[in-house]
């Protein structure tokens, strides 16, 4: 004859019993939350009081970083001509389409740059027009911004990995001419190497042309 289900349930062992019985512990937790009436007014008072947000500490930039958020703008937002914001692309096709007639010329708006090459006396002196290197290179928006800061003039100074090539970095600014910027490459490896240390040092934008 079977079990029935409560005969079966009746030969389990029963549960160890806990040390405390249920009465003690609830005991001991009313016991912790007994508190003096001044203890109540604390409470009462940090209850009722506004919440405060987080302190927020304010991420300082660097100047550096300043300048580059307002490149990274102007390429964005576009370029500021005769106070109206012109596509940026625009502008640098613009500029592309004269380059061959003002490189290295002292026209009205040309500056002497001087080139110095990394770790040597060597140097090199340009005119150069501030409009085209500064629009398509980071280092040297960021030379400019300086100079106009700080009220410089005469002679602008910049130091470079590779002097030999950086005529033809120039080029291409004026220019856009990739297609001549690797043909010279080609003929000499040193040369290639220079123009990509050059491109590399100086941030110059080639990614949206």
């Amino acid at each position: 004859m079977s079990a029935t289900l409560n005969e079966v349930y009746a030969q389990l062992p029963s549960p160890p019993l806990s040390p405390k019985n249920n009465l003690y512990i609830d005991e001991c937790l009313y016991e912790q939350f007994i508190y003096s009436n001044e203890e109540l007014k604390q409470i009462e008072s940090i209850l009722s009081s506004p919440v405060q947000s987080p302190i927020e500490c304010p991420i300082q930039l660097s100047k550096e970083d300043i300048l580059r958020n307002k490149y990274i703008s102007m390429i964005e937002e576009g370029v500021e001509v005769n106070g109206e914001l012109t596509p940026y692309l625009y502008v640098i096709k613009k500029l592309h389409s004269i380059g061959n007639n003002v490189i290295n010329k002292k026209t009205k708006d040309a500056v002497p740059l001087r080139v110095y090459e990394t770790g040597t006396d060597k140097y090199q002196e340009f005119w150069v027009h501030p409009m085209f290197l500064s629009l398509q290179s980071f280092q040297f928006f960021k030379l400019f911004e300086e100079i106009k800061e700080n009220n410089e003039e005469g002679i602008i100074e910049i130091e470079i990995p590779s002097l030999k090539s950086f005529a033809i970095v120039l080029y291409y600014l004026y220019t856009g001419d990739k297609s001549k910027l690797f043909e010279i490459a080609k003929i000499d490896e040193s040369l290639c190497k220079g123009i990509m240390e050059n491109i590399e040092c100086l941030e110059i934008n080639m990614a949206s042309f």
